[in-house]
């Protein structure tokens, strides 16, 4: 009997090395989208191509096109599709090279990075990170005002354009131009550039500029509850002293009285002078 159980467990052992055998792992390419005239950017060597959704894979922009003065920009592509053993994908994110962010410091100018989350005219949640060089040093408040300034002009670009075209627009660098030309009145900028612009991944229903909407109901709202709970404190203190204002003026003084007092005071004074004469 034991040692049917061991023929069998080996037999079954046995059995599922050899469909694991059979089992052989293939490269299977993953395309870009359309908008990159659906090149092959890469394979990846799986079971099966089902496998293949979900993975993310980044690609530079001279591959994608073969331009050298775009070497500096990455993109990244999810699968989101699998047909006929090919993995099917999305643009997903645009960034910078960490080199190219590097040359952008300069001696004896200010860099200002900033991050917010904005939506796009196809609904798409997308985090924008810009960075902006200054012309020379400048003060706090001129910073500040180029930073809500920059966040205004991209949320009005992003609000109106899909994911994909301002993706298109950043490659072409017109994005950057356009929002440069906006802040400079506010103040001269040597350089503008947008480091990363990607679909957010982490779920959230407001984006920045609702998240600072809600912060300043908030903060208005703490202040009107400080200012009644300063007038409940003021109100007792009103109350007392018109309480002993009132005491005072409890007890009027009656004039007449007053002078019959008078009066016969006088008269005894008259009278005790008629007796000592």
């Amino acid at each position: 009997m034991a040692d049917d159980n061991k023929t069998a467990a080996k037999n079954a052992a046995k059995a599922a090395a050899d469909i694991k055998k059979q089992k052989k792992k293939k490269w299977c390419p993953i395309v870009a989208p359309e908008l990159f005239g659906s090149r092959i950017i890469g394979e990846s060597f799986v079971d099966d191509a089902s496998f293949l959704m979900g993975k993310a894979i980044t690609a530079n922009m001279m591959q994608l096109v073969g331009d050298m003065k775009k070497q500096h920009i990455n993109l990244m592509f999810k699968v989101t599709d699998v047909k006929e053993g090919k993995g099917y994908t999305t643009l997903v994110k645009y960034e910078l090279s960490p080199s190219s962010l590097k040359r952008l410091a300069k001696r004896e100018k200010d860099k200002l990075s900033d991050s917010f989350v904005v939506k796009t005219s196809d609904g798409k949640l997308v985090r924008i990170k810009p960075v902006m060089v200054t012309n020379s040093k400048t003060n706090g408040s001129a910073l500040a005002s180029l930073i809500k300034n920059c966040r205004a002009v991209c949320k009005e670009i992003v609000n109106r354009t899909n994911f994909e075209q301002i993706v298109v627009d950043l490659v072409e660098y017109r994005f950057q131009k356009q929002v440069r030309e906006a802040l400079h009145q506010t103040y001269p900028l040597r350089n503008l550039e947008i480091r990363s612009f990607a679909i957010e991944s982490k779920k959230k229903k407001e984006t920045v500029e609702e998240e600072l909407l809600m912060r300043m109901k908030q903060a208005q709202k703490r202040k009107d509850q400080e200012k009644l709970e300063a007038t409940e404190q003021e109100a007792p203190k009103q109350s007392s002293e018109e309480s002993e204002e009132t005491s005072d003026d409890d007890e009027p003084v009656d004039e007449s009285a007053r002078e019959d007092a008078d009066d016969s005071n006088e008269a005894d004074a008259e009278t005790a002078a008629e007796d000592e004469e």
